[in-house]
């Protein structure tokens, strides 16, 4: 029984860890201070941050330290996300604060490729 158990629970953090796609992610966040923070991750590494009512901010690219994925924004905010852990943080740079956040939910939104015809 004790095997059974541990293989149920190996096979559920493989899929928390990675969860979203660099590509086509929906990420919900509630964190202090913002309260929830929307996250998208679309192709060709283009983000965007929501948060409030009229927050809004790009990004580009992600970086990767150890076991940290960090998605900078243009405001300088960064997104981490510890792949060992399965946690999220973010950094606000207009208050030079790290703060841990509460995943509310992930959606793969899987994109398709809308053909081009030439004329």
């Amino acid at each position: 029984m004790k095997n059974v158990l541990s293989f149920v629970l190996l096979m559920f953090v493989p899929a928390i860890s990675h969860a979203f796609s660099l590509e086509n992610s929906h990420i919900r966040l509630l964190c202090p201070q913002r309260g929830q923070i929307e996250i998208t991750l679309h192709r060709y590494a283009h983000t965007e941050e929501l948060w409030g009512k009229d927050n809004f901010e790009t990004g580009a690219g992600h970086t990767l330290q150890g076991s940290l994925l960090i998605i900078p924004f243009a405001n300088q905010d960064k997104m981490l996300f510890d792949r060992q852990s399965g946690g999220f943080s973010y950094w606000y740079e207009d208050k030079q604060t790290l703060v841990r956040c509460k995943l509310l939910s992930i959606l793969n939104t899987n994109p398709i490729d809308i053909p081009y015809f030439h004329e």
